[in-house]
């Protein structure tokens, strides 16, 4: 509070001496709208803490949509399977996620060991069919 008033204390001293300077010149009157917009933003800068109102800083959990972030997590994962799966020499394999499911359409039938090294491969939340 005492910082407020010391800031304000120092606004109207060099609104003064800005005053005693300016005067009967052409920018007089636009230099005076300045300075009582400056006066007005120092005044009015504080009330937000004194209304206990976080207006000025903008809340994080509102910028990030957990629905994006999963998305981009399921895209990224869909990626590293269909990549894997090309080294392997599945070019044709078809990657699809459905409500956190990753379904792999291999496009030919494979053997129980085949799908065994798959599995150790990409993981065992990956459905092959």
């Amino acid at each position: 509070m005492a910082s407020w008033l010391a800031s304000i204390l120092g606004v109207v001293v060099v609104g003064v001496i800005v005053e005693l300077l300016t005067q009967n010149r052409r920018m007089g009157n636009f230099i005076r709208s300045i300075y009582g917009f400056i006066v007005l933003l120092v005044i009015v800068t504080p009330l937000p803490k004194l209304l206990k109102v976080d207006c000025w800083t903008i809340n994080t959990e509102e910028l990030v949509n957990a629905e994006m972030l999963s998305n981009l997590t399921q895209n990224n994962r869909q990626i590293q399977i269909t990549q894997t799966l090309r080294l392997m020499g599945y070019d044709q394999a078809l990657v699809t996620v459905i409500d956190d499911m990753i379904y792999v359409n291999l496009g030919v039938t494979v053997d129980a060991i085949t799908l065994n090294e798959l599995h150790k491969k990409l993981g065992e939340d990956v459905i092959v069919i």
